[in-house]
């Protein structure tokens, strides 16, 4: 049964509780004033008058009490889905979704367009990590970036976006200042983390674009940013980039791939063919295996297309493990 539903039950049974003590006291009322002389039964009448009504009185100060308590427990359950939908329990950042939203709300609307940065920030070797140091250890880096992230930021929005990438929304414009805090944030990840006695330095990738600089659609600006990120993990990691016009060209492209390369392992895309390699005297020696890729729109896409962009991304483990 729902809060609401509970409270409209309880009610009713307490307000024909209320009716019934009003008839006692009304009818005893009327007894004393018209149906019984000047004798104790009419001192007896308005005395059952006084106590009922006192009584009905008393039981609605207990319903209003009861009901707003209730109403307090429904708030605090509303409030508590709410932070459960809104915030990461993990690391304390804002959902994805909500995240989302927030960065269309700062960027305002075609007719005002409001000036904002935003950030993706990725944490280096997370798999290496979590393997190294276990899953927990992982899951203390994450917080910790978070807690530096809004540490520095204090002005900005924090969200989590994937497993180990976040994004934060800076109410600004100002690419100089961005850096620097930026580098602020790279240098406290390189401080390290505590773990088991000793300090276990971090890394992160940091891609900045700007609005309404570079884009004003929160879509767009998400893969600009993007696009930096990528060329801060291509270029060595643990750095930050901004967004230039040249990233559109080949680089968009390389990104573009890699993302659907990753969405091809998932859903199953990739097929592995095996090809005879035959001796000396012709019989068959051993099979190579050979990876194809099987695009449900662009058809066959060639080893050598999506080969080189796997081996420099973060998805060659996976096409690993998928050709084994």
């Amino acid at each position: 049964m729902s809060i609401l539903a509970t409270i409209k039950d309880h009610s009713g049974r307490v307000y024909r509780g209320i009716q019934a003590l009003l008839v006692v006291s009304i009818a005893a009322t009327g007894l004393a004033a018209f149906g019984l002389p000047e004798n104790p039964s009419r001192a007896a009448a308005l005395g059952v008058s006084a106590i009922s009504t006192c009584l009905a009185l008393l039981v609605l100060m207990y319903m209003r009490s009861s009901v707003v308590r209730r109403l307090q427990s429904a708030e605090a359950a509303e409030a508590e889905k709410h932070r459960f939908l809104t915030v990461d329990a993990m690391t304390g950042a804002m959902t994805r979704r909500y995240f989302l939203e927030a960065l269309r709300d700062r960027l305002g609307t075609l007719r005002k367009r409001r000036q904002a940065s935003l950030l993706l920030i990725d944490l280096d070797h997370f798999k290496q990590l979590n393997d190294t140091f276990g899953h927990q250890f992982g899951d203390l880096a994450l917080a910790y970036l978070v807690k530096e992230a809004e540490r520095i930021f204090a002005d900005g929005i924090i969200g989590r976006l994937g497993g180990d990438e976040f994004g934060v929304i800076v109410p600004h414009g100002d690419a100089a200042a961005i850096n620097k805090d930026v580098r602020r944030l790279l240098g406290a990840m390189r401080a390290g983390k505590r773990h088991e006695g000793k300090i276990i330095p971090l890394s992160i990738s940091v891609g900045v674009a700007l609005a309404p600089l570079h884009a004003s659609n929160p879509t767009e600006l998400m893969l600009l940013a993007d696009l930096a990120l990528y060329e801060s993990k291509t270029a060595g990691r643990g750095r930050v980039t901004v967004f230039d016009e040249e990233m559109l060209s080949d680089k968009r492209y390389r990104r573009l791939v890699e993302r659907e390369l990753r969405a091809a392992i998932y859903l199953g895309e990739l097929e592995l063919h095996y090809q005879p390699i035959l001796g000396t005297e012709g019989f068959i020696d051993a099979l190579e295996g050979l990876i194809r890729w099987r695009h449900p729109v662009r058809g066959l896409i060639s080893p050598a297309e999506f080969i080189p962009i796997a081996a420099i991304g973060s998805i060659r483990p996976k096409l690993e493990i998928t050709a084994t």
